[in-house]
């Protein structure tokens, strides 16, 4: 199992954006922190197979310590850089 760092960005209208700083492609608003964190598996997920399709590697998880995280079970150590 991947795990990686996320960051929550406040937006002016209430929202959050979640981005992870090792997978630049994750970006995407919520209507919260719990709305962000439900989604941000499947979007994490669809980027990481788009990197297969395209026969890219998997960037490698950094260890940012009490950073939120977020985690895929599709993928695992294996052909990350």
């Amino acid at each position: 199992m991947l795990c990686y760092p996320a960051r929550l960005i406040p937006n002016e209208d209430g929202t959050v954006t979640l981005t992870l700083p090792d997978v630049p492609e994750v970006a995407f608003a919520a209507r919260n922190e719990e709305d962000a964190f439900e989604r941000a598996p499947a979007v994490l997920d669809a980027v990481l197979a788009g990197h297969v399709l395209e026969r890219r590697s998997i960037p490698s998880p950094s260890d940012i310590c009490g950073a939120p995280r977020v985690c895929t079970e599709q993928f695992s150590v294996l052909g990350v850089d």
